[in-house]
């Protein structure tokens, strides 16, 4: 077992961690059905995942090229600045997988620039939907 990542354990969550090579896997799950993934940097450089990783944690739950993948915007940097500008982190990325056939979504996202990412499927018929914020799930990985 390892520590619950949403902290609903009064409502079913259980989360199982396993070791792979530079990484830990966290799974979640309520009333035994896998409702999230974790997947963080144990070792190795601190940052974010390079595209090879990606693809390789995205094929975990489905094929690396049928995800869909959005980049969060960057904030506007002044025109005129005058002290240096302050490096700025790299943009979150966010995921989205459907498949009709199976009647099932799974969105995740990978915070720019932090060694960790995180999905899970929102809804599950007869479960609760999931609801939850990116602060929360870093606050719970780091």
């Amino acid at each position: 077992m390892a520590p619950s990542v949403l902290g609903m354990t009064p409502r079913g969550e259980k989360a199982y961690s396993y070791s792979h090579g530079a990484d830990t896997i966290v799974v979640g799950f309520f009333d035994n059905v896998a409702r999230y993934l974790a997947v963080t940097r144990n070792h190795g450089p601190k940052g974010g995942f390079s595209p090879a990783e990606m693809a390789s944690i995205l094929a975990l739950n489905a094929p690396s090229s049928q995800w869909k993948r959005e980049t969060a915007d960057q904030p506007a940097s002044p025109k005129t600045s005058k002290r240096p500008a302050a490096i700025q982190p790299a943009p979150s990325n966010y995921y989205s997988f459907s498949d009709p056939k199976l009647k099932i979504e799974i969105l995740g996202w990978e915070p720019g620039g932090k060694p960790f990412t995180f999905f899970f499927i929102p809804a599950w018929p007869g479960q609760q939907p999931i609801l939850l914020n990116e602060a929360q799930v870093a606050t719970a990985l780091s």
